[in-house]
């Protein structure tokens, strides 16, 4: 029953979900010193479910039906949980993507139709992530447009040097983690001919470069630090964060159970903002 609704929790894909929602949360903490509900917070939340619905199912379809191992396996068993999900959250996105304010849809528009060409094989039958070695910058790009940039602009502050440290930190700390999921995914993309940087560059290079990332994202919190941005509790956080984040990166194999990269590297997300609430 644990393992059910573990499964559930990943492969529903609520956990990826809250850890959009946690970012987003997080900027507002952060600029502002509060948060409230808003329409772009359930549109963040209910579109990033949508999204990675989607990409599950198209992986599903082009990897065929025949896998009985690992994520795939559950992905076949829960189907149709997640076409559900998908279709619900979908519409819970329209709507509250029509609420916002114009000039915020148009800003949400680059990220939005990046993830859709992410996801749906628009260019000839391929996808964006199917592009050498761009999936991770696109990734990086999206999910810092969408949670740090977009809450800045929904409250009305102008786009500072702040914003853009932020968002440079923000964008460096997805870069980092998401290069397991490449490790992951390592023979896949090569049976696929997508070229990644743990294919190109092997996964000790590539693990390198992830805490390179991670170095810079700490020069960008140094940044917003030395700026007023950020306190020394907050400055404290992002550095446990980064630490933390790290080393799951430094452990991080193809071997390692679907689990590890779903749950505790997506939970990064969440980890760092569990420490950034309890320093404020």
């Amino acid at each position: 029953m644990l393992r059910s609704l573990v499964n559930l929790l990943l492969y529903g894909h609520f956990w990826i979900a809250a850890a959009a929602l946690a970012m987003t949360i997080q900027s507002h903490l952060l600029l502002e010193g509060s948060w409230h509900w808003s329409n772009l917070d359930a549109f963040i939340a209910s579109g990033t479910l949508t999204i990675y619905a989607l990409h599950r199912m198209v992986a599903l379809r082009l990897v065929g039906g025949d896998q009985t191992e690992g994520r795939f396996k559950v992905m076949q068993a829960f189907r149709w949980h997640i076409i559900a999900y998908a279709v619900i959250a979908a519409a819970f996105a329209a709507y509250f993507f029509w609420q916002l304010p114009l000039l915020l849809k148009l800003s949400l528009l680059v990220p939005n139709l990046i993830a859709l060409g992410y996801v749906l094989p628009l260019l000839n039958g391929r996808r964006l992530r199917d592009l050498p070695y761009l999936k991770i910058f696109l990734i990086a790009l999206s999910w810092a447009w969408i949670t740090v940039v977009a809450p800045a602009q929904s409250v009305g502050l102008s786009i500072n040097s702040p914003i853009i440290l932020m968002a440079l930190e923000r964008a460096c700390f997805i870069f980092a983690i998401t290069i397991p999921f490449d490790i992951r995914d390592l023979a896949q993309d090569e049976k696929a001919a997508v070229s990644t940087l743990p294919g190109a560059l092997g996964i000790l290079r590539a693990k390198r470069i992830a805490l390179v990332s991670l170095v810079l994202m700490m020069i960008f919190v140094s940044g917003n630090y030395w700026l007023g941005q950020y306190s020394t509790g907050i400055l404290f956080a992002l550095f446990l964060s980064a630490l933390s984040s790290a080393y799951l990166i430094w452990k991080a194999t193809p071997e390692k159970h679907d689990y590890y990269f779903t749950g505790l590297l997506d939970g990064t997300m969440i980890i760092q903002f569990g420490l950034i609430w309890w320093c404020i």
